[in-house]
């Protein structure tokens, strides 16, 4: 009787142990499982952070500016652009000096008078024509007496006002023609190697030489 009741005890005392040390080994796993979990999520955070921290290469950046572009026409060319009509230089000398335009006549090959008007330039004579009309005009160097201008003279000249011309000057672009009181009578512009203008009268000119 004592040796059964010495086995029971001795069965739930190895029992206990047993159990023990199962709980034991099991808490053990369980340590071991979880920290191989926390070293893979490290790992796992360390190669995220360091790919996120990786230098990229610098992008060169520049200043874009945009512009309107003009249409493009049917065959090609740009519209829009440039597309002033011509201007006639009889045109641009009556916008300049209100003068109406001058009779046709053609350029005078005759005067080099590029590179601005001198007096050196316009000596010696000239014809002046206005519609079926015309006649000479003597530019001189003489100084006229009293005046900081030059004689003139038209003789026989069937041009009215014209014929009374007496001096001249240069004007900046214009010359200038003057009757014997001192009042302009005509007032031309360089157009070629001609001069475009009108009389007093309003009556159109040109003049070449």
């Amino acid at each position: 009787m004592v040796y059964m009741r010495n086995r029971i005890f001795n069965h739930r005392i190895a029992s206990g142990m047993g159990g023990l040390a199962f709980k034991r080994m099991g808490a053990v796993g369980v340590g071991l499982g979880l920290g191989l979990l926390l070293s893979a999520c490290a790992s796992t955070g360390v190669q995220v952070a360091n790919a996120g921290t990786e230098q990229l290469a610098p992008v060169q950046t520049g200043n874009v500016s945009t512009s309107a572009l003009p249409p493009i026409g049917p065959n090609g060319e740009v519209q829009g652009a440039n597309q002033l009509p011509p201007v006639d230089s009889t045109q641009v000398a009556t916008a300049n000096t209100g003068l109406p335009p001058a009779g046709g006549l053609p350029n005078s090959s005759g005067r080099d008078l590029s590179g601005g008007l001198t007096v050196e330039k316009l000596l010696g004579r000239w014809t002046v024509v206005s519609g079926a009309d015309q006649c000479a005009v003597n530019l001189t160097q003489t100084q006229k007496t009293g005046t900081s201008r030059y004689r003139a003279s038209a003789p026989a000249c069937a041009l009215k006002g014209l014929s009374a011309v007496s001096s001249w000057t240069v004007a900046g672009s214009q010359v200038q023609l003057f009757d014997e009181g001192g009042n302009i009578i005509a007032a031309l512009i360089l157009s070629g190697n001609r001069f475009i203008g009108t009389l007093s009268g309003g009556q159109g000119i040109s003049m070449v030489g």
